[in-house]
This record gives structure tokens, C-alpha cells and sequence, in this order.
């Protein structure tokens, strides 16, 4: 539920998101240019918060009469409100950090030129192996790095062209990512840093996930459980492009090549029945 603002003097109701799950497209990506200056040490946390309430509402600066007429009374609200922001982030051992808790893509479509370009579908599900882990890898080495023309390449992963007629988004090639991330550097930095943030968000998803499965509910947090020594290479930052090769070497889902083409769920359940087979195992052992 979004945040209530009343202004009585202007009888004037407004309504402002409380984290990046309830923004639309164009505040998503007001939202995260301002994110990412934050980030990147270009905006203090108070002019972050001061400029987001302009951004999200809609609201010109130049229009002083707004709130009210005196000058002191609308910075006053100004103020007031920038507090609300706060519900953005969470705090973590002190630090300010950005509520992530959402799995839909705000900004499902997007046109740097002439050409519409089309993302991730709602929790992923459109999107195949290969296309994750080349992300994963680009998103580690940012959130390391802090380069930011990796986020393009980010970007170039994710979101690709329709093909005609079917309308149906581009299989990915990673061979056409370099092309494809020059275009993309017209976007504007909000589209960019949110396209690493809905990868984030979805990468917190996964390490607590809980999928219905035939009247069942599987627990994907077994893969990313940091408490079992023996666990699988599928934490990420810890070499998840060695599964692809794993699988590869099992024939489950056929060679390289095609393990990297199937759908990233289909390869999360295996993933997971593999596992639970071998804590299943090592269970009975120790219970002999």
C-alpha cells in the first residue's frame, strides 16, 4: 500500500510507492538514476530523499505554490515527506540498505533508439541458463568493481529484440551482446542501475525461495546453504558457471551447448532434486 499524502490547504490527495515494488516504469527508473548517483557518491542520503519526492510525484521544483505560498512552509513539507523515503531502504547493521523485495520486472519494455527491447519476464521465467549465469557474472563483477560499463553489458543480456512474426523476444547469443550494450549506453543511468537491481532483487529471491511443487512446497535456500560444507557449487559468487559443465558431463539436459539453452527453472529443479537426493543419502548413512 502506497504512502497517503493530503495537502487540505490545496485539497490535494497524493500517493507515493514505498519501496522500488510499488513504482511504475517511469518512477522505477527516476527512482534508480537517483539510486545510483547515491551509490556512486554524486548525492548525499538527505538530497536523495529531497529529490525522490519530486521524482515520484510528479512535481516541478519552480512550482513554489504546491505545498503553500511561504517559502519556509513548503520546505517544511518538502522535508516531511522526503522522510516516507525512507521506507525505500532497510537497515543492516547500520547501514542504509535498498528493499529488494520484489520478483516482477517494473520496466518489462524499453527503447534507447528506434527499436523496443524486451526483459526478463516476472520472476525470470523466460529466461534460459546461459542467459543467467553470463548475467551473474557481470553482476558480481560490478557489485565487486563497480565498473559501470558492465551494467550495459547487464542490460544487453536481458533485454533483446522480437523476432517477427511471432512476436516472440530473440533466443540469447551471447555473440551479440557487445553490439547490443553500445545501444543501450542511450538509455538513460535510471533504466541501466534498475536493470542491476532487478537482477539483484531476483538473486536475494532465489537464496530464500519456496516453490509449490505437487502439493509441496520446495525449499530452494538447500542450494545456497552456507552451513553444509559438501554443498554445491550453486552459491553464487562460488563458480556457478561450473554446473553448466557438470550437467553438460551428465547428458541430462544434452551437451554444453544445450544445457546453456534450457530454461534456468527446469535447471533449478534439477539442481534441487540432485541435492536433496544426496542429503536423502547421506541421512540414511548416518542413521545406519
Amino acid at each position: 500500500m502506497q504512502h497517503t499524502i493530503e495537502i487540505p490547504e490545496l485539497k490535494l490527495m497524493l500517493y507515493l510507492p514505498q519501496n522500488l515494488a510499488q513504482c511504475d516504469a517511469a518512477q522505477y527508473i527516476e527512482m534508480c538514476g537517483l539510486l545510483y548517483r547515491y551509490h556512486t557518491h554524486q548525492l548525499s542520503y538527505y538530497d536523495l530523499k529531497v529529490q525522490a519526492v519530486y521524482k515520484l510525484l510528479d512535481l516541478k521544483q519552480s512550482k513554489k505554490t504546491l505545498f503553500v505560498n511561504d517559502e519556509q512552509d513548503k520546505w517544511c513539507n518538502v522535508y516531511s515527506i522526503s522522510q516516507l523515503v525512507e521506507s525505500f531502504f532497510d537497515n543492516r547493521d547500520g547501514q542504509k540498505v535498498i528493499n529488494l523485495d520484489f520478483i516482477h520486472n517494473p520496466v518489462p519494455k524499453q527503447k534507447p533508439l528506434w527499436r523496443n527491447y524486451y526483459g526478463p519476464a516476472d520472476g525470470f521465467a523466460n529466461v534460459t541458463f546461459g542467459e543467467y549465469l553470463d548475467a551473474q557474472r557481470l553482476f558480481l563483477d560490478f557489485s565487486a568493481t563497480g565498473n559501470g560499463a558492465l551494467l550495459y553489458d547487464l542490460a544487453a543480456i536481458l533485454y533483446r529484440s522480437k523476432k517477427r512474426p511471432l512476436g516472440k523476444r530473440r533466443a540469447y547469443d551471447s555473440e551479440t551482446v557487445e553490439a547490443r550494450a553500445t545501444t543501450f549506453k542511450y538509455c538513460p543511468d535510471g533504466f541501466i542501475y534498475g536493470v542491476f537491481l532487478l537482477f539483484a532483487a531476483f538473486q536475494k529471491y532465489l537464496a530464500t525461495a519456496v516453490i509449490p511443487w505437487a502439493g509441496k512446497e520446495l525449499e530452494l535456500s538447500i542450494l545456497f546453504d552456507a552451513g553444509d560444507s559438501d554443498r554445491m557449487e550453486a552459491v553464487p559468487g562460488l563458480g556457478m558457471d561450473g554446473l553448466a559443465f557438470a550437467l553438460a558431463e551428465s547428458n541430462v539436459f544434452g551437451d554444453f551447448k544445450a544445457v546453456r539453452a534450457t530454461n534456468l527453472w527446469e535447471v533449478l529443479l534439477q539442481l534441487y532434486n540432485l541435492k536433496k537426493n544426496d542429503l536423502d543419502t547421506k541421512l540414511n548413512d548416518k542413521s545406519k
